[in-house]
């Protein structure tokens, strides 16, 4: 008989242990079974996983290597994926999304606000030439991103002519175009800046105010959202969502001097969980744990899935019993119980 997880969490980042361990919590009080797969684990796991030694009913897919075809991870995600398990989120979504150059035009064309950009290939790039037409269009000083990649690698910013393009070219070897974007300035708003990290999660909104120099978090209050109109926010992420499709990741949004709210990182498939209480600069303590939750409460819905109450197709299809008895009851004139109406 194959092993059983209900619950499997996938991160080669240590800094994921605090999530990980308020996920095991909520297991251990609903009896579900828990595993998190690290550097250490994974070789082994994903062969067991893929011989049907360990069957996986959810996976969190805490990773951001889904180009990598021959990543441990990637290829856990899509096994698990492949023998049935849910993966949160889908592999093969997460890999299109990734592509910054590919998804800024898709978030193009669904009317998603975000920075002036011209996307280069790399065989473009080494013979690319920045016109005044283009520096009129995106700015200079400009940012310059890779298309493939996180935590920063080679991204410059105030960048200004194609030494600066060349130079993200060698630090990120690995991606295959890179963009040529507008520098976008936040308004001041009290004692922040209008730079936010926004937390999606299931159809659920996490705005946090983002110090660019600090990286400091602050949980942004209803009272600020009201003060200074903050509603905009959760239509761009919920504009983000609908484009990617993806349940759970973290953006950056920058409100302007002229009050435009513009995307400028769109999607982090592995969103910063570093908690404040570890780390001086990291996430609200009470954010990381609302994730959790909200990723547990979902997941519940396939682990439990034909378990009785958690099953919301079968609470569904019941949950009309009452009126499907009063028709009935009607249509043979029965008598309706004291206090029923026709």
């Amino acid at each position: 008989m194959p092993e059983n997880y209900d619950i499997v969490v996938s991160s080669p980042f240590p800094n994921y242990d605090f999530f990980a361990h308020r996920m095991m919590e909520q297991c251990g009080q609903m009896n579900v079974t828990f595993f998190m797969v690290n550097d250490v684990w994974i070789n082994e796991f994903l062969e067991k996983v893929e011989s049907g030694e360990v069957v996986v009913r959810v996976l969190l897919d805490l990773t951001a290597n889904q180009p990598l075809e021959e990543d441990p991870y990637t290829r856990l995600a899509k096994a698990v994926k492949r023998l049935g398990g849910f993966v949160m989120d889908d592999p093969d979504k997460t890999a299109i999304v990734a592509h910054k150059g590919k998804f800024h035009q898709i978030l193009v064309d669904k009317g998603v606000p975000v920075p002036e950009t011209v996307v280069v290939s790399r065989d473009e790039a080494k013979r690319f030439k920045i016109t005044d037409e283009i520096k009129q269009r995106i700015g200079v000083p400009f940012v310059v991103k890779p298309a493939w990649g996180d935590s920063g690698i080679g991204v410059v910013v105030n960048a200004k002519s194609e030494e600066d393009l060349k130079r993200s070219t060698q630090e990120a070897p690995l991606s295959d175009a890179f963009l040529l974007q507008q520098m976008v300035t936040p308004k001041k708003l009290g004692e922040h800046f209008g730079w936010f990290r926004m937390y999606h999660v299931c159809g659920r909104v996490i705005p946090c105010w983002w110090n660019q120099t600090s990286h400091e978090y602050h949980l942004v209050t209803p009272g600020q959202q009201r003060r200074y109109k903050l509603a905009p926010l959760k239509r761009v992420m919920m504009g983000i969502a609908q484009a990617s499709k993806m349940a759970k990741f973290s953006s950056e949004i920058c409100m302007v001097e002229d009050g435009r709210f513009i995307a400028v990182d769109y999607v982090n498939a592995d969103p910063d969980m570093n908690p404040r209480s570890f780390y001086p600069n990291g996430v609200p303590d009470e954010v990381v744990r609302y994730i959790v939750w909200l990723l547990f409460h979902e997941a519940l819905r396939y682990v439990k899935k034909r378990q009785g109450f958690f099953d919301e197709d079968l609470f569904e299809a019941e949950g009309g019993w009452l009126e499907q008895r009063k028709l009935q009851q009607t249509a043979v004139n029965i008598p309706l119980p004291h206090g029923g109406q026709g």
